[in-house]
């Protein structure tokens, strides 16, 4: 086996290496990764609580209503393990109104706010955001007042997609273009 032919099979591995490594770190639904094992639920002033059974197709947030009158905060979270495009799809409902608990996406302590405070009391929707490697991320719902029951939230269809960091997708497309073009040469040289 001559010089090329071991470097085009090189390149090719390393290819595929590589593409079979950003695939792993990619999730569908809560798995992986992204297991609810990997999340945290945090209640500042806040009772609720988080729905697991379903997973890794949903889970169901629940707010608080810890009957203070004052302000909490349920959120579920965890933290990105590469540089991602999150998305998912929700399923809302509250019987005390959505201006009073609110639902939505929590990055880094800030809070998105999902649903629209003077819509219906049932709300759906569809999400897509990039975060980072190392951000603090997930789902939040927030209640002005802690009374007149909790707002619930499904969340489904969440998926999480690497983003290849630019130098290393260069890097494997450069690799395979020198594998090609050394594959080209050597078809040449043997056909002349």
């Amino acid at each position: 086996m001559n010089f090329l032919t071991r470097l085009s099979l090189a390149t090719a591995g390393t290819a595929v290496v590589a593409l079979s490594v950003a695939e792993t770190a990619n999730a569908a639904g809560f798995s992986g990764a992204y297991n609810p094992n990997n999340w945290t639920l945090t209640n500042n002033n806040a009772d609720g609580s988080v729905d697991t059974t379903n997973a890794p197709l949903s889970i169901t947030t629940t707010g608080g209503n810890n009957g203070s009158d004052s302000f909490g905060q349920t959120a579920y979270t965890t933290i990105a393990a590469n540089n991602s495009v999150v998305s998912f799809d929700w399923n809302y409902f509250t019987f005390d109104g959505p201006f009073y608990d609110p639902f939505g996406f929590i990055r880094n302590g800030v809070f998105t706010e999902l649903t629209d405070s003077f819509g219906a009391f049932s709300q759906s929707g569809s999400f897509s955001t990039v975060v980072n490697a190392g951000d603090t991320f997930g789902f939040a719902i927030n209640t002005t007042d802690n009374l007149y029951d909790p707002a619930t939230a499904t969340i489904s269809n969440f998926h999480v997609a690497v983003v290849p960091e630019p130098a290393s997708l260069i890097g494997v497309l450069g690799l395979g273009a020198f594998g090609v073009t050394s594959l080209r040469k050597r078809k040449a040289t043997v056909q002349a």
